[in-house]
């Protein structure tokens, strides 16, 4: 909810291989963070399907 997801690419991240896929705010369109959409490791498939939020980048406005 409030996220587009944008297209998916291989990274090589600190934990190996990954297709992940950038996530934007829905209204402003910065990057918020990613998704990871595979693992090629296999200790590392439990991150499939989950976000990364990058906290710089979230912003606290009227609570």
């Amino acid at each position: 909810m409030n996220v587009v997801v944008g297209p998916k690419e291989d990274r090589h991240l600190l934990t190996g291989l990954h297709t992940v896929a950038d996530i934007y705010c829905a209204d402003c369109r910065e990057v918020l963070g990613w998704k990871y959409e595979r693992a090629y490791e296999a200790s590392q498939k439990y991150k499939e399907g989950k976000f990364i939020l990058e906290k710089s980048k979230i912003v606290k406005d009227n609570w």
